[in-house]
C-alpha cells in the first residue's frame, strides 16, 4: 500500500512544474525501468511494483539500496500515465542538465521548439541507435523528463547526454551547423563531417529565424516528385539525416 500524499506526489510529476519543484520525475515501462536500474547514470529513489511482479525486477533491484513499495492495480492505475499500466513505475532523482556542453567533440543533435513529447524521445532513441553523443533542446521544446519523452526513449535516455541550453551560446567556432529545410543539399549525396551540430526545427514552423542564422548547411530529405506529402514528421526526418551522417562512421 502507498499512502495518498505518495500518490499525489507521484501525479504532479506528470506535470513540469513540480518536475522542476521537486527535482524528480518517473520512469515506467518494462523495458524503460529495466535500462534505468542496469545503469547508475539516474539516481533511483524507489520503486513501485505491482503486486505479482516483485520476482521479475528483484535480481536488479537488489543492488539498489532503495524503497520497494508493493501496490495493487487501482494504485498503478492511479499512478501511472500509461493506459496499460506494466509491472513497475520508478521514482528517480532529476539531474541538471542545464550546464553548457562541450560540443567539440562527436556529434550533437539540437531541438529548436520541438513541442511533441514523442518525437523528443524517439530522437533520443534515434541518437542512441546512431551513436550520437548528445541531444541538446532549446527551453521551449518538449522537457527530457515529461513521462512521454521517457517512454518513447524506450531507455535510450542512458546512453544520450541530455542539455537545456541555447544554441547561440554554445562555442560553434569552426563547428559546422547542419539545419533541416524543405530546400538545400540532398543529405542522401552530402558529405558529412565530425564534430558538428544537426539542428532540427519545430513541426510546423520548422528552425526559427534567429537559428538559421547560425546554420552553416541547408539540409534537405528529397522526396519523389509525386509525392502527395508535403512534409516529413521531424523524428522521422531526423532518422533519415542521422543514418546519412552515420556512414563517415561505419554504421
Amino acid at each position: 500500500m502507498i499512502s495518498k500524499s505518495q500518490i499525489k506526489e507521484l501525479r504532479s510529476l506528470h506535470l513540469q512544474k513540480f518536475r522542476q519543484i521537486y527535482n524528480k520525475f518517473i520512469a515506467e515501462g518494462d523495458k524503460v525501468c529495466i535500462e534505468f536500474l542496469r545503469h547508475d547514470k539516474y539516481h533511483v529513489e524507489e520503486a513501485f511494483i505491482l503486486d505479482g511482479h516483485e520476482n521479475e525486477y528483484q535480481h536488479l533491484l537488489k543492488r539498489l539500496r532503495i524503497h520497494v513499495h508493493s501496490v495493487n492495480k487501482a494504485e498503478m492505475d492511479q499512478i501511472s500515465q500509461l493506459k496499460t499500466p506494466s509491472g513497475i513505475l520508478l521514482l528517480l532523482r532529476r539531474p541538471d542538465e542545464g550546464q553548457k556542453p562541450d560540443v567539440s567533440k562527436g556529434r550533437t543533435i539540437y531541438l529548436d521548439g520541438i513541442q511533441d513529447p514523442g518525437n523528443v524521445g524517439t530522437i533520443i532513441r534515434l541518437a542512441d541507435w546512431f551513436g550520437v553523443e548528445r541531444v541538446i533542446r532549446s527551453e521551449d521544446s518538449a522537457d527530457f523528463f515529461n513521462p512521454k519523452v521517457v517512454q518513447a526513449s524506450m531507455g535510450s535516455m542512458v546512453n544520450v547526454d541530455l542539455h537545456t541550453f541555447d544554441l547561440a551560446g554554445l562555442d560553434l567556432v569552426g563547428l559546422p551547423v547542419y539545419g533541416t529545410y524543405m530546400t538545400g543539399e540532398n543529405v542522401m549525396e552530402f558529405n558529412f563531417s565530425t564534430p558538428g551540430i544537426l539542428v532540427l526545427g519545430n513541426e510546423g514552423k520548422g528552425i526559427s529565424e534567429t537559428l538559421s542564422k547560425l546554420v552553416t548547411q541547408r539540409l534537405t530529405v528529397p522526396g519523389s516528385k509525386d509525392k502527395v506529402a508535403d512534409s516529413l514528421n521531424v523524428a522521422t526526418a531526423a532518422g533519415i539525416i542521422i543514418a546519412a551522417w552515420g556512414r563517415n562512421y561505419g554504421i
